[in-house]
C-alpha cells in the first residue's frame, strides 16, 4: 500500500500537468482565432475552422470557451493585457520615444486591429473589444503627453488631446505603412515629425 507522503506529490504532479494541458490548449485556441482572422472576417469564421486550426475538436473550443464569442473575448482580453505591458513597460523621455512604443505595438497587431476595424458596423461582438481598446489607448496617450497636456486647460486641453489620439490612431500607421508603402523606420519619423509640429504650437502660442 503506498503511503500518503508518495500519493500525494504524485496527485499534485498530475494536477498541475493537467492545468499546463488545458492552458495550452486555450492558448492555441485564441492564436487560431488570430490567425484565421488575419485572412477571414469574424462572420466567416466557424467554430470548426477554429478547432481545426487549433488542432483539437468543436466541443473541446465549445467546453474551453461556451461559443466563438467567447474565444474573441479571451483573445482581447490577452491582446490587451500583452499591449498594456509593452507600451508601459518602457519610460518615454521624447516623443520620438513614445512613436517607438506605439509602431512596435502597430507592427505586431496594426494589421489584424484594421480588419477588426473594418467588421465594427455589422459585426456587434466587436463593440466591447474595441471600446476597451480605445479606452486603453486614451490613458495611455494622456499619460505618455502629460507634460504637454498640464500645460493647458479646458477646451485647449480636450482639442489638443483629441489630435494626439488622431495622430497616434492606428489608421494614421495604415496609411503611412500600408496604403503608401513606407517603411517601419519611415513611418516612425513621419509620424513623430507630425506630433512633434502639433506640440509646437503649444509653445509658440
Amino acid at each position: 500500500m503506498k503511503s500518503r507522503a508518495t500519493t500525494k506529490p504524485t496527485r499534485t504532479y498530475r494536477q498541475s500537468a493537467r492545468a499546463n494541458a488545458v492552458q495550452d490548449t486555450e492558448q492555441q485556441i485564441i492564436a487560431a482565432l488570430i490567425a484565421l482572422l488575419a485572412e477571414r472576417w469574424f462572420d466567416e469564421i466557424t467554430l470548426d475552422d477554429i478547432a481545426a486550426a487549433a488542432g483539437t475538436t468543436r466541443q473541446t473550443v465549445i467546453r474551453r470557451f461556451g461559443s466563438k464569442t467567447g474565444v474573441l473575448s479571451a483573445m482581447a482580453a490577452q491582446m490587451d493585457v500583452s499591449i498594456r505591458a509593452q507600451r508601459w513597460s518602457t519610460p518615454a523621455q521624447s516623443v520620438a520615444d513614445i512613436v517607438a512604443l506605439l509602431m512596435d505595438d502597430y507592427e505586431r497587431t496594426g494589421d489584424i486591429l484594421v480588419r477588426t476595424l473594418g467588421q465594427e458596423a455589422r459585426i456587434p461582438e466587436f463593440a466591447a473589444v474595441l471600446d476597451r481598446g480605445r479606452k486603453g489607448h486614451r490613458e495611455w496617450i494622456e499619460d505618455m503627453f502629460k507634460g504637454w497636456l498640464d500645460k493647458l486647460d479646458g477646451r485647449p486641453r480636450a482639442d489638443r488631446l483629441a489630435q494626439l489620439l488622431a495622430q497616434t490612431d492606428v489608421w494614421i500607421w495604415h496609411l503611412l505603412r500600408r496604403a503608401q508603402g513606407h517603411s517601419a523606420a519611415q513611418t516612425h519619423r513621419l509620424m513623430t515629425q507630425a506630433i512633434e509640429r502639433l506640440l509646437r504650437e503649444d509653445s509658440t502660442n
